[in-house]
Order: structure tokens, then sequence, then C-alpha cells
């Protein structure tokens, strides 16, 4: 429906003066009741998106430096109750943690902390990489540096809780979840939300993207843990899906 033209005694009237075919009062009342509706389903989506963003990149980041313990299961398990997101890998992870009997948890997070060690734990020499720099040609301490001053200049200070470079998965997650959160504080200016938009777009396409998908490939060749098969299925998803949604925030 062209918003150019004015309804007036049963006309769309064109700004140049020119009218359209008659339209009963009834049918442009549906009209317009159907465009609002449908701004309002893509307005709701884009909200709900914004809220379940933040939730992922925080659970990605925990269950990366976190062995899986029962505090973290059972922290998860309830704060996924709440989170709906149509994605089978995000599906079947919520059903691992939801479907756990009281009398199974503690030997299921027993063995997940097991592989947790084998998989990815940080202080030994072997093992995958946690690092950006494990998989781009660029020397370790400079993928550091970039990710570091990507840091900065979005004036974002992270938590380290075990002396993690910048370049550290888990370091990358938190700083997505600090700027996804910034997204839906307070209230922004349009020039604001771009900006941050923005700069999450590029981080994920200049360091996420980079890596993501060599390191989550190596991940399913070396675990059975549906677990862990879903961690990474989950967290190749979130991102593509993120940076759709990004890319529809800038200059749009």
């Amino acid at each position: 429906m062209d918003l150019s033209c004015i309804f007036f005694g049963g006309r769309f009237l064109r700004s140049d003066g020119t009218s359209r075919a008659p339209i009963s009062a009834r049918r442009f009342k549906l009209m317009t009741t159907a465009m609002m509706e449908k701004q309002g389903s893509a307005v709701h989506g884009d909200e709900h998106w914004a809220q379940t963003r933040l939730t992922l990149y925080q659970l990605l980041s925990e269950f990366i430096i976190y062995k899986p313990s029962v505090h973290l299961t059972m922290k998860w398990r309830r704060k996924l109750e709440h989170t709906l997101w149509n994605d089978g890998a995000f599906l079947r992870f919520r059903s691992i943690l939801a479907e756990l009997e009281p009398s199974s948890l503690r030997p299921y997070c027993t063995a997940q902390a097991r592989e947790y060690e084998r998989l990815i734990c940080r202080r030994r020499g072997s093992g995958i990489p946690l690092r950006e720099s494990g998989y781009v040609r660029v020397e370790a301490g400079l993928a550091a540096c970039r990710a570091g001053a990507a840091y900065d200049r979005a004036g974002v200070t992270l938590n380290r809780t075990s002396g993690e470079k910048d370049d550290e998965l888990s370091v990358e997650l938190e700083f997505m979840a600090v700027l996804a959160e910034r997204m839906i504080e307070g209230v922004r200016s349009r020039g604001e939300r771009e900006r941050l938009a923005r700069m999450q777009l590029e981080f994920v396409q200049r360091h996420l993207l980079t890596w993501i998908p060599s390191f989550c490939e190596e991940m399913r060749a070396g675990t059975v843990s549906p677990l862990y098969l879903n961690l990474c299925a989950m967290l190749e998803a979130v991102l593509l899906f993120d940076r759709a949604w990004l890319s529809a925030r800038v200059g749009d």
C-alpha cells in the first residue's frame, strides 16, 4: 500500500492529485489493521531476538569457561525454560538439561566434566585450542591485540577468571554478551543502536566467524557427547542468525 496516498471520499488521493481505484472504508480499515499487525509482529520479533541473543551468548560463554556442574546445569535449566528459539540444536540442548532426573544429575555432570577436561581444558598443553590465534594465520599476540582493540573501541572492560587472553573464545563471547545487553538497556537513540549493531557485526565477521567453524569441526570430530555436539551446533547457529539480524540493524 502506498503510504503517500490520502484516503478521501472512498478513493486514495496521491500527492500529485491523481487518484487510485475506489476503495471502501471497511476495506481500508482491514488493510490498515493488517499492516499494523504485521509491523507489530516484526517489532515483537525484533525485541524477542534482542533478549534471546543476550541469553544465548551468556549461556555459550559459561559452558566454555566452566566445567558442567550441578549448579551450572540447574541454573541454565531454569533460565532456558523461559527462552524460546526455534533452532534444532538449541531445542536439543535445552531438552538434555530439562530431562535429567534428580538421581542422575550428579553422575551426568561428573561425566561431562571429564569430557570438558579432555576436550577443552586450557591448563593442558594438548586438546583443542580455545583461541582465535589457534585457527587463523596470524601470530598469537597480534590476534589478541586485534581483539583487545575492538574491546577498547567499544569501551568494554572484561573480567578475567584465569588470566585469559583477549582472543580466547570465552572472552570474545563475553564481549558479545556485554554489547547485547547494551542494546536492550535504557532508551537509546536510533544512531546509538545502529552504532552498537555495527560494532557487533564487525566483530562477528572479523573475529568469531573466521575461526569458530573450524573450532566446532574439531570439537565434533573429538566427541560423541550430545551436550557438546549440540553446544557446537548452537554456537554456529547463533553466530549465523545474529549476523543476519545485525546486518538488518545497520543502516535500516
